[in-house]
């Protein structure tokens, strides 16, 4: 009965092979020309904001929320509230500047929260850069106060 099963086996894949190759309409094979791999959506992002999204998502998302409207996990533990970043008037009164002054220096360098950790000894001066590009896309987003 072992000989039978051996010499079963490869006919068995012997056919399988031919049914791959041939095609289950028994037309052959699809050519490759028909083929398309799935297509990556384009980010609205520019490279910069996409490095601080990265960012944002690492270091800011806790207090601040994944979406920047101070409504992260541990926003409510905080005595003063995150800001939220989505206030367009609010974040449109704020300088760059004054944004990286924060990350840098943490939030008593502006009278803010002093839990809101200064990121200086972290992240890079460029990293502060593409984080506030990002934090500057929250306000824009759908949603945000006008």
């Amino acid at each position: 009965m072992a000989g039978y099963w051996r010499g079963l086996i490869p006919a068995v894949g012997i056919l399988c092979l031919l049914l791959v190759l041939w095609g289950p309409n028994g037309q052959g094979a699809q050519t490759a020309s028909k083929f398309q791999l799935p297509q990556i959506p384009k980010s609205a992002l520019t490279p910069a904001e996409q490095k601080g999204r990265a960012l944002y998502e690492y270091y800011c998302t806790l207090c601040h929320g994944k979406t920047g409207k101070g409504d992260g996990i541990n926003s409510y533990n905080l005595s003063k509230p995150p800001r939220n970043f989505t206030d367009r008037a609010r974040m449109a009164a704020i300088s760059d500047s004054q944004i990286q002054k924060v990350i840098k220096e943490g939030g008593t360098v502006m009278s803010l929260s002093p839990l809101m950790p200064a990121w200086g000894g972290v992240l890079t001066v460029g990293e502060a850069s593409d984080l506030t590009a990002f934090i500057r896309t929250l306000a824009k987003q759908d949603g945000g106060k006008k």
